[in-house]
């Protein structure tokens, strides 16, 4: 047997209870390593180990590298510290992916000493996208310090596997800020100011004259480099690139140039295999290679029916050209980067990641935006209000995890109902959710509403502390046609009031607000704030 499976898994409620904390330090500040050295400095203060250490895994260097830690005795651990993958307990889980929980490091071979007097060990691996980028290690003076505790380190790993997710796409948009600022300083040098398809497009529309050349095209390679496409096109007439047209990097002249990362100078086009022309009688090809910083991200293309303007003094113009305007492509790639990157951002951030609904602020916003909306239409708005019931109960007879999980496929099932274009679930808070039925009166909501709870007991999620044996919702509905006189927080005081009334007629039922009206003070409705309603 294996130190962990001598050890048997059971709840640990100190750590549970540490969850939010980690959640909320988690996100104070994105920048990785300050964010791990709360992390560690946390679990020590709220544990009784004597060493914490969070660990990065550098698979390339075939190393782990210590990124925080927190340590109650002198130790040889410090930041930057590392060893070989394999090498002791953090070693072997690093490159095995495997945790280990060692009631007694002296029954441990593969033990290396960093804290005197350490007699147990627990070490787990924390992953992002299936792979192990890094290890949390924790270590104690006592033996068997951390038996019982394995499932929830693990949670505890698997938040802070999330935290570095975020903290390294953190750091990505930073690198991309830093590096747009920089390039954005090299197109004002290189090029007259203005968007950058207008600027390319001068480019070539000045090449083709002043050379009176037959095609002048710029072309950039997507970011796998397996396809190119023209990003501006100057030719005489009878010369049409089919719009948003895209090329295999096998394909062309212009393919062979971006493949090799070399110029390609073809002076007798039906020699050539890799030729082919879109129209027009061109006999000779000029492709130069446009890189930046050692990555060719696509192409300066230049044909004509004659080799008279490729002279020596014009290829080296051509040339110098594609250096001249790498940069400001360069610059137009980060923007659609950065953007992607912002959006992504931005997604997350309206996102609940336990369940995958939009969250409490996307809510709020899809909200204010459909109230408008509606109120502009003159059309209803139903808003309902779903509460699991006795949450606080199943959690505390199965667990956290289990709880987990019956969020998530209760918020599929409502998902599943409220499905139309435009209907959003959200989670709204604990076990609650909102959904938005844009175009619904209040009896059809109701109706929405019904086929909602239908599909959550169609579920039989097994709650052995309800009296009805199985997962349970309340809902709560108000429709309203918005006008000048509401505001959106009276639909939302409407559908919470009626909820409160489903709650209080017995649970797993529906029931309608009797009018959207300025509400009193929001009465405390028992329990619900523990996720025990």
């Amino acid at each position: 047997m294996t130190p962990s499976e001598r050890t048997p898994r059971r709840r640990d409620d100190s750590l549970s209870a540490l969850l939010p904390e980690i959640a909320r330090l988690a996100t104070e500040d994105l920048e990785l390593r300050p964010m791990l050295q709360r992390i560690a400095d946390a679990l020590a203060a709220r544990t009784d180990c004597d060493l914490v250490a969070l660990v990065r895994v550098d698979e390339g260097a075939e190393r782990f590298v210590c990124e925080a830690f927190a340590a109650k005795a002198a130790t040889e651990v410090r930041v930057g510290y590392g060893r070989a993958l394999g090498s002791g307990v953090v070693g072997r889980v690093a490159a095995t992916g495997r945790p280990l929980l060692i009631d007694d490091v002296e029954e441990f071979p593969n033990y290396v000493e960093s804290l005197a007097g350490v007699r147990s060990e627990v070490c787990l691996p924390i992953r992002h996208r299936g792979r192990v980028v890094a290890i949390l290690n924790l270590e104690s003076r006592r033996r068997a310090a951390f038996r019982g505790r394995l499932e929830g380190l693990e949670a505890v790993a698997d938040l802070v596997g999330g935290a570095i997710a975020s903290a390294r796409r953190y750091e990505e948009t930073v690198r991309r800020a830093f590096l747009l600022e920089t390039l954005s300083e090299v197109s004002r040098r290189a090029l007259a100011p203005g968007a950058m398809g207008r600027v390319l497009g001068r480019v070539v529309d000045y090449v083709r004259e002043r050379f009176d050349l037959a095609l002048v095209a710029i072309v950039v390679a997507d970011d796998s480099g397996s396809v190119w496409r023209h990003r501006a096109f100057a030719g005489r007439e009878g010369f049409v690139v089919p719009a948003r047209r895209r090329w295999p990097v096998s394909a062309g002249v212009v393919g062979r140039a971006i493949r090799t990362g070399e110029p390609q100078f073809v002076l007798d086009a039906a020699a050539d295999p890799d030729f082919f022309a879109l129209e027009g009688d061109v006999a000779c090809e000029y492709v130069v290679p446009i890189r930046w910083q050692g990555r060719v991200l696509g192409a300066l293309n230049l044909e004509n029916e004659s080799p008279e303007p490729f002279g020596a003094d014009n290829l080296a113009f051509f040339r110098t050209l594609a250096e001249q305007v790498a940069g400001p492509i360069a610059l137009a790639l980060v923007h659609r980067r950065l953007r992607a990157a912002n959006r992504e951002l931005e997604a997350i951030s309206r996102r609940d990641a336990l369940s995958g609904l939009a969250n409490r602020r996307g809510f709020d916003e899809a909200l204010d935006l459909e109230w408008r909306r509606a109120e502009r239409s003159r059309a209803p708005l139903a808003l309902v209000l779903a509460d699991i019931d006795r949450f606080k109960a199943y959690n505390d007879a199965l667990g956290h995890p289990a709880g987990d999980v019956g969020i998530r496929r209760v918020a599929r099932a409502l998902a599943g109902v409220a499905c139309r274009a435009g209907d959003l679930v959200a989670r709204y808070g604990g076990e609650e959710f909102a959904i938005l039925l844009p175009g619904l009166d209040a009896q059809q909501a109701v109706e929405r509403a019904e086929a909602m709870r239908a599909a959550i007991g169609a579920l039989a999620l097994a709650h052995p502390a309800s009296p009805t044996r199985r997962m349970t919702v309340s809902f709560g509905v108000a429709a309203e046609v918005p006008r000048g006189a509401l505001a959106p927080e009276r639909l939302v005081a409407a559908a919470d009031a009626a909820l409160y009334r489903a709650k209080e007629s017995g649970r797993d039922r529906v029931a309608r607000a009797r009018a959207v009206r300025t509400p009193p003070a929001r009465r405390a409705r028992p329990a619900r704030s523990s996720r025990g309603s």
